[in-house]
């Protein structure tokens, strides 16, 4: 089990000094690269084959916001490789030992050249699966219909990650944007459940769909193409 602790900073939060949903996943993909690199299959080790890591789906639970200058435990550790899935797990503890944030994914290898998925090289060997009872079930697929147009971006040059695409954290905010400022003052995000479908690329368009309901489906899509599709579910703030 690997662990690491940090504090929520001030440019981690919103307006209401809580955690950014894409904060959270900034977080977790500096903890699973710093994971990865113990073994020496980080993203160094990797590009000398001409190989990156991409996030498949991911699906997070968050039983309490972590707030401005909390302390955080995160831990992650890897599960049963299947095929070319390498399925990780994260859970968040807060101060006292409380699981405030639960999170299950799925990863694979692509070649940076095809774009195609690499089965598991046998250097990975050197990691074992491990488990946590607070584990939860791996990601489904997101569906949804009757989805209506409520906004379009511009992949620019700052949201573009060192595997040139789209970083997955700014999918998060494309998504986020598409309500209102006032909207997250009186609502807090209790679930997401992405689905990666395809890499976006710096240049590209994306269109944004959403059905408005409960849970929220929101679809990204880049000239007619599903690049991503997502689940969100809110609680009114007390």
């Amino acid at each position: 089990m690997f662990k690491e602790k940090v504090q929520v900073g001030s440019i981690d939060v919103d307006g209401s000094q809580e955690l950014k949903l894409s904060s959270l996943f900034k977080i977790m993909q500096e903890v699973a690269s710093h994971h990865v690199d113990k073994y020496k299959i980080g993203h160094k080790e990797l590009l000398a084959h001409n190989m990156c890591w991409v996030v498949i789906r991911m699906n997070v639970q968050i039983l309490k916001t972590p707030k401005l200058n909390d302390y955080l435990t995160v831990t992650t550790h890897p599960g049963v490789v299947r095929g070319f899935i390498f399925p990780r797990f994260f859970q968040i503890y807060d101060e006292k030992g409380n699981l405030v944030i639960n999170v299950s994914s799925m990863w694979c290898i692509i070649d940076k050249t095809t774009r195609r998925v690499v089965l598991k090289p046998s250097e990975f060997d050197v990691v074992k699966p491990e488990h946590n009872k607070d584990d939860m079930e791996m990601p489904e697929k997101v569906s949804g219909d009757s989805l209506s147009l409520v906004d379009t971006r511009k992949v620019r040059y700052t949201e573009i990650d060192l595997n040139g695409h789209l970083n997955n954290t700014e999918y998060i905010e494309f998504m986020l944007d598409t309500h209102e400022v006032d909207f997250y003052k009186k609502n807090r995000i209790t679930s997401i459940l992405i689905n990666y479908d395809k890499e976006i690329k710096a240049g590209e368009v994306v269109e944004l769909y959403s059905n408005k309901n409960e849970p929220e489906v929101i679809r990204g899509t880049v000239d007619g193409v599903n690049r991503f599709t997502a689940s969100i579910t809110y609680e009114r703030k007390q």
